[in-house]
């Protein structure tokens, strides 16, 4: 599979669940909303007087930018759902723009800070769209983003035969794909999470909450024995674990 190739995952795909399920997502994303906290860490203080968040969903990252002093903001998700969520929780500053839509497919007005939580996973152009964001950046603009490595959700490939609907990089091929887009690194972090569960359909039950369950990667009729040896496989004194493989990345523009 190629950078580019994503077959599994399209717009109305990705609209439809997270949609779907926008109500309960902060309920059950707690994982989540610690990236977004940790995220947060590489913001710069103060902020610059115009931020683009791509991916925003229902605001987890977004109550972070609003602890602070706001010029103008600009708030993007695929998801009408989330934002209409977003829109009820939060009281946002009269200078905020609402962008709907797929942020690979919109050409955003120049910005200085550009955040992303937990969303570049989903970009099935990542280095072209890390390009079009170079360029809706200002001269020595910031991007900050978290997103998943390949070792996550690795014990369902493991307990069956399994297709990933999503193609998740390596932190070295995330740095060069960064770097080939005009982008100096300032900083990064990598972490590895296991959290449990009780069993692996609370589990399943849990990523369905947040729009992400990978039950559709299970052939038919195979979720019940996927279940069966998620449990035998993965069960320990405190549950059944799920691992994480988290990066961060604070980036400037260098063009």
């Amino acid at each position: 599979m190629s950078l580019n190739d994503h077959p599994l995952v399209n717009d109305d795909s990705l609209i439809n669940s997270f949609s779907k399920y926008a109500k309960s997502y902060d309920r059950y994303a707690q994982l989540q909303k610690s990236m977004a906290k940790r995220l947060a860490a590489f913001l710069p203080n103060p902020l610059p007087s115009h931020i683009l968040e791509i991916g925003c969903g229902t605001g987890l990252f977004t109550r972070h930018l609003l602890t602070q002093a706001l010029g103008q903001l600009t708030l993007n998700d695929i998801a009408p759902g989330m934002l209409e969520i977003l829109q009820r929780s939060l009281e946002l500053p009269k200078n905020t723009i609402i962008a709907s839509g797929n942020a690979e497919r919109i050409q955003f007005e120049k910005v200085d800070l550009i955040c992303a939580n937990a969303v570049f996973q989903w970009f099935q152009t990542p280095q072209e769209t890390l390009k079009m964001l170079n360029q809706s950046l200002r001269e020595r603009g910031q991007m900050i983003f978290s997103t998943f490595g390949p070792k996550t959700l690795i014990e369902f490939r493991e307990a069956a035969d399994l297709t990933n609907p999503i193609e998740l990089y390596k932190n070295t091929t995330w740095k060069k794909m960064i770097q080939d887009s005009g982008f100096r690194i300032k900083s990064s972090d990598v972490e590895v999470r296991k959290i449990f569960f009780s069993n692996a359909l609370t589990l399943l039950k849990n990523l369905q909450q947040i729009g992400a369950a990978p039950v559709r990667m299970a052939k038919t009729g195979g979720l019940r024995k996927l279940i069966r040896d998620y449990d035998s496989k993965f069960s320990t004194s405190q549950g059944v674990y799920a691992t994480w493989e988290l990066y961060y990345y604070s980036i400037i523009n260098e063009n």
